[in-house]
């Protein structure tokens, strides 16, 4: 007689937020594309993800061409404390788990527990999926922790001298600190002949990046597996070896060059990129009057 395939255990994500359970389940199925991780998006840039809210409600991304790619589909829709779907984002939906996400107060804001099961439906695939999905919940769930951190913020209820805020947008730019936390500046995504870019505000200077920076210097530090010093420096001056900075202009990065993209005004990437990096939850940056460092998350 064969036995049963083994029960593969359901991959459990939990932590707490400092605010209410209707605004992180609202942050969660209304603003997933303010703070979405890109790369963990189909098409990389999205206008719109959206969570239609019934039962048998379509989870996708809506590209800026107008194209849409399925995620997964409502289960229960229980607002504000449970959200329950089927999941195959990347797959085809015949190889869809399925997600609980809840939403339940506390003395001090919200726990939210996610629980990802179904894994044996993949068979052999089942184990290797679940341990491959577990950094993609962590990327996804640290940007929507600063996410919701940065609508507290804007409220002024639960978060004090924040290092960022804002939703990226020209009329609420992301507000950051440098890496020092010794000057602020401000970041949000426009589109420049056809290109969407990064448009970097320090005092009256404006600075430009390629805002696929985002994801490409997020692959770079996920396959170096360990810090990284920033190491900033204007365009004029040459760059320290082996840090971010010097990527962000090397003839070897995916674009072949600077990611910055005002002529006189391409460097820095060291200092103004990585904030912006911590802020989306896609990595960690030190916070030392120099030497500072990143990695990815």
């Amino acid at each position: 007689m064969t036995e049963a395939a083994s029960p593969i255990p359901p991959l459990v994500v939990e932590f707490d937020v400092q605010s209410t359970p209707p605004v992180a389940f609202a942050t969660w199925v209304d603003q997933a594309a303010l703070w979405w991780p890109r790369g963990h998006t189909i098409g990389g840039h999205p206008s719109a993800i959206v969570f239609e809210p019934q039962r048998g409600g379509r989870i996708f991304e809506r590209g800026r061409d107008g194209v849409e790619h399925r995620w997964g589909e409502v289960l229960e829709w229980e607002p504000p404390v449970r959200l329950r779907f089927l999941w195959h984002l990347f797959f085809p939906a015949s190889e869809a788990t399925e997600v609980e996400v809840t939403f339940s107060a506390t003395d001090d804001g919200t726990r939210v527990r996610l629980v990802q099961t179904g894994w044996e439906a993949l068979g052999q695939d089942g184990p290797a999926r679940r341990e491959k999905t577990i950094d993609g919940w962590s990327s996804v769930t640290a940007a929507f922790r600063a996410a919701v951190a940065t609508d507290n913020t804007a409220g002024g209820t639960m978060t004090t001298d924040p290092i960022s805020g804002g939703a990226g947008t020209p009329e609420n730019p992301w507000r950051l600190k440098t890496p020092p936390q010794s000057s602020e500046y401000t970041m949000h995504l426009d589109t420049r002949d056809g290109a969407e870019v990064i448009v970097c505000t320090v005092g009256k200077t404006v600075l430009l990046y390629s805002a696929r920076c985002l994801d490409d210097l997020h692959a770079m530090l996920k396959a170096h597996g360990d810090w990284m010093e920033l190491g900033s420096a204007d365009e004029q001056k040459p760059a320290k070896d082996s840090t971010v900075e010097a990527w962000g202009r090397s003839p070897d990065n995916p674009i072949g060059g600077w990611y910055g993209l005002k002529k006189g005004l391409r460097g820095r990437f060291g200092m103004y990129v990585p904030p912006l990096m911590e802020h989306l939850g896609r990595a960690e940056v030190e916070h030392n009057p120099r030497g500072n460092r990143m990695r990815a998350i």
